[in-house]
C-alpha cells in the first residue's frame, strides 16, 4: 500500500511502483490520493504536444515528477477516474515531443490496463497511461527547444510549483541553478577519483607482474660475449634513481592520494 504521509515519501513509493508496474499499486494510488500533488498531475485525457511538452519540462526542472492521463480532478480537488478510450503509441508522443525537449531529459510512458476482474468497480476495464519523468540535476537547467504560441516559449524555463507548471520565478531559478551546481561538486570529485585509478593503472602497466630468473650460466656466458664485443660503462647523465623504482614511488604515493578520497 501506498503511504501518503509525506510528498517525498509519495513520490519515492510512486517511483518503485512505476518501476514494477505494479497494478494493485497504481489502484491503491487512485483510491488513497485527494488531488494533485507537486511532483504529481491527473489529466482527463492526453494534451496537446506543446501543453504536454510544458509539463515535462516543469517536472525535468523540479524534481522529476509523474503526469496520469485517464483521470479528472474535479474543482473541489476530488478525482473522477475515467480511463482513456484508448492507449496513445508512446513512440508517436515520444517523436511529437522531440521538438521542444532537449535530448538530456528522461522520460517513460507506462499503460496501465484494468479488466472486468478488478477489485475496485471504478477501475473495470478502464486504461491509463502515467509518464514519469527522471531527475537529472547533472543537466540542468532544461530550456524549451521551441515556442507554440501562448503556450511554450524558446529558451524559457519552466518549473512545477504546487500544482501549476510555469515559467520558473527567480527564486525557482536559483533553487535549479543550486542544484546543478551540488551535482558538479560531487561529479567532478567522482570523476577526479576516476582519473587518478585510471593514472594508476597505467603506472602499474610499466612494470612486469612476474620477474624472469635467468640461470647464472647463461649470464656467464652472456658476460664473456660483452667482453669480446667491448666494455660497457655506466652513463653519467643517467638518474640515480632507475625507473622502475621511480615507477614503484609514484604507485605508493598515487594509493596515498586515492586513500585520502575514499570517505567511509
Amino acid at each position: 500500500m501506498i503511504k501518503m504521509a509525506t510528498k517525498k515519501s509519495f513520490k519515492e513509493e510512486f517511483a518503485k511502483f512505476c518501476e514494477s508496474l505494479d497494478l494493485t499499486k497504481f489502484r491503491e494510488l487512485l483510491k488513497q490520493n485527494t488531488g494533485e500533488y507537486p511532483h504529481i498531475d491527473f489529466k482527463e485525457m492526453w494534451l496537446e504536444k506543446e501543453k504536454l511538452a510544458k509539463h515535462v519540462l516543469g517536472f525535468a526542472n523540479s524534481e522529476g515528477g509523474v503526469l496520469v492521463f485517464g483521470v479528472k480532478e474535479e474543482h473541489d480537488g476530488k478525482l473522477t477516474i475515467k480511463g482513456l478510450d484508448k492507449f496513445e503509441d508512446k513512440t508517436d508522443i515520444k517523436s511529437k515531443l522531440k521538438k521542444y525537449l532537449p535530448s538530456e531529459i528522461e522520460f517513460e510512458i507506462h499503460n496501465f490496463e484494468y479488466d472486468d476482474s478488478s477489485e475496485w468497480k471504478n477501475i473495470k476495464n478502464k486504461n491509463f497511461q502515467v509518464i514519469v519523468v527522471e531527475d537529472t540535476p547533472q543537466h540542468l537547467p532544461f530550456l524549451a527547444l521551441s515556442s507554440s504560441g501562448d503556450i511554450l516559449h524558446k529558451n524559457r524555463v519552466y518549473y512545477r510549483g504546487k500544482t501549476s507548471t510555469d515559467e520558473a520565478t527567480y527564486d525557482e531559478l536559483k533553487k535549479i541553478i543550486n542544484r546543478r551546481l551540488d551535482t558538479n561538486t560531487s561529479t567532478t570529485a567522482e570523476d577526479s577519483f576516476k582519473e587518478h585509478l585510471n593514472q594508476l593503472k597505467i603506472l602499474y602497466s610499466f612494470i612486469d607482474r612476474y620477474e624472469t630468473k635467468t640461470p647464472f650460466w647463461i649470464t656467464d656466458f652472456a658476460a664473456s660475449l660483452s667482453s669480446l664485443s667491448g666494455t660497457r660503462e655506466k652513463n653519467q647523465n643517467y638518474p640515480d634513481e632507475d625507473f622502475e623504482a621511480f615507477i614503484v614511488k609514484m604507485i605508493t604515493r598515487k594509493k596515498s592520494i586515492i586513500e585520502s578520497e575514499i570517505r567511509f
